[in-house]
């Protein structure tokens, strides 16, 4: 069975373990990397592989440099992490996962992660997305939606 983790590595960031593609999906908040790691462990066996948001080098007025900092050390973390376990690890732009989603135009922050958030939610009700975990389940329904 091949699983994949989809990370948004954000401050309030969450990802997915995605079973054979979407076929079946589970939501978790990362709040670092020892939850992450257990999950890592308990597939083991398993064809696995990351997929994690890439994150800019700069991220604009609107964001301090210190939030900037965090953001690169966590996504950093995480690569470290995946290729130490010798996990392939492919990168997807919030611009290249967000095109196409409707709603977004002219939104930045807490306004733009809430329409996020709803779209994921019409996607997959089921799942009950939260903002935490919004765009690592998009990240996902991009990855295999279009790159699979």
């Amino acid at each position: 069975m091949k699983v994949t983790f989809v990370l948004d590595p954000g401050k309030s960031g969450g990802y997915v373990v995605c079973h054979e593609g979407l076929k079946a999906l589970t939501l978790h908040n990362l709040d670092g990397l020892s939850e992450l790691l257990d999950h890592l462990e308990e597939y083991k066996a398993e064809h696995r592989e990351a997929l994690i948001e890439e994150v800019p080098s700069y991220a604009g007025k609107d964001i301090p440099s210190s939030t900037s900092f965090k953001l690169g050390y966590s996504c950093g973390a995480l690569e470290g992490a995946f290729r130490a376990l010798e996990i392939p690890v492919h990168f997807v732009g919030p611009k290249t996962w967000q095109k196409g989603l409707s709603g977004l135009s002219g939104l930045t922050g807490a306004p733009r992660k809430r329409v996020l958030k709803e779209i994921a939610h019409r996607l997959y009700p089921t799942l009950k997305p939260t903002l935490r975990t919004a765009d690592a389940l998009l990240m996902a329904h991009y990855f295999f939606t279009t790159k699979r």
